[in-house]
């Protein structure tokens, strides 16, 4: 996710240079065929192409905002987990204890541990299966980085390092790891209660915070599996191109117009159709934009520019339960690279 302001023009450039080059080529393309090679039946009234436009940048509009609010969703379910993981910590801290009140830090550190694992599980188990495609350059669209390390949860060291040894194989042999870290959870909560550490009350309270753990991980599963409606993402495509594809001819109608209103003739004609192209191409990359910023908002766990910054989330969590424990080693918050946090 970008935290600055403003995007890098050069980034800018660099995922839309394509673009902007083809329009201009096609463009370039139109009005030499119809200037310098007589093709007069190339224009096209302004009207029909107009209309084509109306209707795509509606289109278009209602992509970006079904894409922004998928995109918010799993935005605020990452903020529940936030707020649920501090809850957990303070519970973990407080209410195991015996009939004396007294707790034990050995318990309490094992459970939020544990739920550390969790989370970093999650993110692994999001990041995972990226339709991105990697590269070490800054991308704003389509690209993710190779990272390699654990924090950015590239492997399953991620949530692995966070857990006992003998817990590690359990969880690493299960398709699902985050479900059966939080199935441990509730195991070591059953065996607190039996040694009288959590009393039934205390053992309801704690067992349905870990139900909304599993509510929120299935609300990032349903996100994470279901592909955003793929007629609505293939058309929005479609609608946009053939809307660029036609803009050309539409613009060459009305150039010729005004060069006739103004009675232009010759090289000054020629001269005053070709400016179509710089309008042609900034209109064409307009629209691609907004496409391909819907595009990049459709699936928010991949690890893109654009993408939720689950891997900042998950350390800020840990940061804040290690506190709670008052460790002396605390991790440091992972660093913004080029104004992306990740």
């Amino acid at each position: 996710m970008y935290v600055r302001r403003t995007l890098p023009i050069k980034d800018m450039f660099f995922d839309s240079w394509r673009v902007i080059l083809f329009s201009a080529s096609w463009s370039c393309l139109i009005v030499y065929l119809y200037e310098i090679q007589d093709m007069r039946f190339l224009a096209v009234p302004v009207l029909p192409v107009t209309t084509i436009g109306v209707a795509v940048s509606l289109y278009l509009g209602f992509k970006s905002t079904s894409a922004y609010n998928r995109w918010w969703e799993a935005r605020a379910i990452w903020g529940e987990i936030v707020n649920n993981s501090r809850t957990w910590a303070n519970y973990a801290h407080n209410l195991v204890h015996d009939d004396k009140f007294e707790n034990d830090n050995a318990v309490a550190r094992d459970l939020i541990e544990r739920h550390i694992a969790w989370v970093n599980a999650l993110a692994y188990q999001l990041r995972k299966n990226s339709r991105l495609k990697i590269s070490d350059n800054l991308h704003i669209f389509d690209y993710r980085r190779p990272f390699t390390d654990p924090d950015f949860h590239p492997n399953p060291e991620s949530y692995l390092r966070h857990l006992h040894p003998d817990e590690q194989s359990y969880i690493a042999a299960h398709v699902n790891p985050a479900t059966h870290i939080l199935r441990l959870q509730g195991e070591k909560l059953r065996e607190l209660a039996k040694y009288g550490l959590l009393s039934d009350y205390r053992l309801v309270e704690m067992m349905s915070h870990l139900g909304r753990f599993y509510d929120c991980q299935g609300k990032c599963e349903r996100i994470k599996n279901t592909p955003f409606p793929r007629q609505i993402a293939y058309f929005g495509t479609i609608f946009a191109w053939l809307f660029i594809l036609l803009l050309p001819f539409a613009f060459v109608d009305a150039f010729n117009s005004e060069a006739v209103r103004n009675q232009l003739d010759g090289l000054i004609e020629i001269e005053y159709i070709f400016t179509l192209v710089p309008f042609a191409t900034i209109v064409s990359w307009v629209f691609l934009i907004i496409e391909k910023v819907s595009d990049s908002s459709e699936d928010p766990f991949e690890g893109g520019a654009t993408d939720v910054p689950i891997s900042t989330l998950s350390r800020n969590i840990e940061i804040d339960m290690k506190q709670f424990l008052n460790e002396k080693e605390i991790p440091e918050p992972l660093k913004v690279l080029k104004g992306i946090a990740y």
